[in-house]
């Protein structure tokens, strides 16, 4: 009976490494146009599971480079130069204005996410919260996520304003999603105006 049990357990443990891995990538680097992250193509790859291969992104005080450290060869890049990356955790990034901003969906345009400390009160803590960015284009800027800015993006589109008037209350409410469609309400709202 106990080895029964053994079995089951050593399966099982197996079975969970081998689940976490596939969540994580094997490769990591830079993409250096928006060309080649629709390509999916990477420069400086560096390998996930070797301890000595890291990529650097200097994001305290804003710097613009970072670098790559991959067999052994350093590679430095700007920020405001190169596209973005994708991470070993399986997440692609777009660089700009010296900040990175996780890209969440391409679909029609671009949605991105970003973690921000803002201090609010001179001399208290910052705030930490969630922020959701777009961009029109995969080369266009970033910009914050509201109904004007979407507005002011897609200015010929009235279906689309339209649209965002009749659904979305706040700002807030921009960035709903549709479990049933897998999808951003926005992206649907969105590719409904274009038909």
């Amino acid at each position: 009976m106990t080895q029964k049990i053994m079995m089951v357990l050593l399966f099982s443990i197996v079975l969970h490494n081998a689940f976490a891995q596939s969540k994580q990538n094997t490769t990591s680097g830079i993409y250096v146009n928006a060309s080649d992250f629709i390509n999916h193509k990477l420069t400086y790859q560096i390998n996930c599971n070797n301890t000595k291969d890291k990529m650097r992104l200097n994001d305290f005080f804003g710097s613009s480079t970072g670098y790559v450290l991959s067999n052994g060869e350093k590679h430095a890049f700007n920020k405001n130069k190169v596209y973005g990356y994708l991470s070993c955790s399986n997440k692609n990034y777009r660089f700009f204005q010296h900040s990175s901003y996780e890209i969440l969906d391409t679909a029609g345009f671009f949605i991105y996410y970003q973690y921000r400390e803002e201090e609010i009160n001179k001399g208290k803590e910052p705030v930490k919260k969630d922020e959701y960015f777009f961009s029109a284009t995969s080369n266009g800027p970033v910009q914050l996520l509201t109904i004007d800015n979407l507005k002011k993006a897609f200015p010929g589109n009235a279906k689309f304003h339209y649209a965002l008037d009749e659904t979305f209350r706040s700002d807030k409410d921009l960035i709903a999603y549709d479990s049933f469609r897998r999808s951003y309400k926005i992206k649907y709202l969105y590719n409904e105006s274009l038909k």
